[in-house]
């Protein structure tokens, strides 16, 4: 049995998402009881029928079907397993017809193998789009309504807010939530009156205590940026802001999310502001001062990506700091991390200095040994090759002296399991130290092959840009740990190369 409800239905309006499921359930249970149909697995899903990828019941339904196992599906009627377009439904109809696979619904049993009921379905099925498609215009056409005239149209109250029903009209609004309203209120003041940032005011809130409520869970930067540019909070109703976009990816069309920055909808709303409009406008004209101006994609960092925190394991990341002349600081972004941040051009010296160093001690040791195998795991390889052969003999032999009656089936069989299991073990062993042996190999090539890249690093490092210098330094470290004590000069790095 599968049962579907989508929030866009328009059948038994008045009643709740779960009882309509109830509802059907309960119909298609009366209508298999009196048809002496078993029931092995019910599957139900609150989703609307357009796309297949994103409904997980539908397609473990499909999967089912594949098994072979199971004479139908029963559900209310054909648009409960499609209103999608004519790849899906093309999709799920080919499953059911491989499969000999019935669709039984209370109005019409189809069998897809016969062609009269093949033709119906898919009529039903092309029905059930243009449904949908009359459906999601109607609603849409509603929404620009209501949002014109200032009704709250989200799922989910902004912090702040509570939603409400508007009495003796369709729609929603929202009634203000005094305590978290003198929040939004502190924050606005916090960003227009104080000059604090996003971060600063997040710490600030943490600072004071105070405890976040839902709809939010923390006071998180991304938080206190969606928050600020909500302009809700003055009165208005945003609409057209959150757009989806049907995209191919995998093969197969899904809908994605975007903000739609620029043209969104602004219409008055009908429930009271936090703020007033003179701080909102404000709170503008503070966000496109604090905008960067310029923007680049080229790489300035030349140990981008390559630094790591050695206490929390995060990537240091570069910052500009407002000294004179301006510098740039490499710090871990961890809430709490006692990391010390560092003046790049410093950590970038003393990184250069220390290959300097790593590869003169290198190259004296690389001069002092082979670069070839390991003598040692060569030997053990020829020994284990050899045993091999000598169990691989002893086999044929065994296997003639029961064609000659030497041994009885018996002896052969005892004598031919214990040469299998040593043959076994020696192939295992043999096995693990080839590749042992090819890891030294690699090694031991790594390691002459890096060298002309650090002494062509250290030689041209002046004249590199920084987007080269990152290229050849990720070539030849793994990555750099770093870590600094607070309120100490001191710090400690570690170089890992690809060696």
């Amino acid at each position: 049995m599968y049962l579907r409800k989508s929030q866009m239905d328009r059948d038994f309006e008045e009643m709740s998402v779960e009882e309509t499921l109830n509802r059907h359930r309960k119909l298609l249970t009366e209508y298999a009881e009196q048809h002496k149909l078993y029931i092995a697995i019910t599957l139900e899903e609150v989703v609307s029928g357009e796309s297949l990828s994103s409904r997980p019941q539908m397609m473990k339904c499909l999967e089912l079907v594949a098994t072979g196992e199971y004479a139908g599906v029963l559900c209310m009627d054909t648009e409960r397993l499609s209103r999608g377009n004519s790849m899906d439904s093309g999709y799920i109809m080919q499953v059911f017809q491989a499969y000999n696979c019935r669709i039984i619904t209370p109005a019409k049993t189809y069998d897809l193998s016969n062609e009269s009921d093949e033709q119906f379905a898919d009529m039903k099925f092309m029905f059930a789009r243009y449904e949908l498609k009359t459906i999601t215009k109607r609603m849409v056409r509603g929404r620009e309504i209501s949002a014109s005239e200032g009704k709250f149209l989200g799922s989910l109250a902004p912090y702040g807010y509570e939603k409400y029903k508007l009495k003796g009209e369709k729609g929603f609004s929202l009634k203000i939530v005094p305590e978290q309203a003198a929040v939004v209120r502190l924050i606005f003041d916090l960003y227009t009156e104080k000059g604090m940032g996003y971060g600063k005011i997040s710490q600030e809130l943490e600072r004071l205590g105070i405890q976040p409520s839902p709809p939010i869970t923390s006071w998180g930067t991304a938080v206190i940026v969606k928050l600020l540019q909500n302009p809700v909070y003055a009165g208005k109703i945003r609409y057209k802001y959150k757009l989806s976009k049907k995209v191919l990816e995998n093969g197969k069309m899904v809908k994605k999310r975007f903000y739609n920055s620029k043209e969104y909808e602004l219409h008055d709303g009908l429930h009271e502001a936090i703020i007033s409009e003179a701080q909102w406008q404000k709170s503008l004209e503070v966000r496109k001062e604090n905008l960067p101006t310029k923007f680049s994609l080229e790489l300035t960092n030349p140990l981008a990506r390559l630094v790591k925190c050695e206490a929390c394991g995060k990537t240091l990341i570069r910052h500009m700091t407002t000294q004179n002349p301006v510098r740039y600081r490499l710090s871990c972004r961890t809430k709490g991390c006692p990391c010390r941040s560092i003046y790049l051009h410093t950590l970038e010296n003393a990184v250069i200095d220390e290959l300097r160093s790593w590869l003169k001690d290198y190259t004296i040791s690389i001069k002092n040994c082979e670069i070839e195998a390991d003598l040692g795991l060569t030997d053990t390889l020829k020994q284990t090759q050899k045993q091999l052969s000598e169990l691989e003999a002893q086999q044929d032999k065994i296997c003639d002296f029961l064609e000659k009656g030497v041994y009885s089936l018996e002896m052969f069989t005892k004598r031919n399991k214990t040469l299998q299991d040593d043959i076994k073990k020696l192939k295992e062993a043999e096995k693990k130290i080839s590749s042992e042996l090819s890891k030294q190999v690699e090694k031991k090539k790594n390691s002459i092959e890096i060298i002309p890249k650090v002494q062509h690093l250290l030689e041209s490092y002046d004249d590199m840009t920084p987007q080269e210098k990152n290229d050849l330094l990720k070539e030849i470290l793994y990555k750099i740990d770093y870590y600094a004590e607070p309120n100490s000069k001191d710090f400690r790095f570690k170089l890992y190369p690809k060696i």
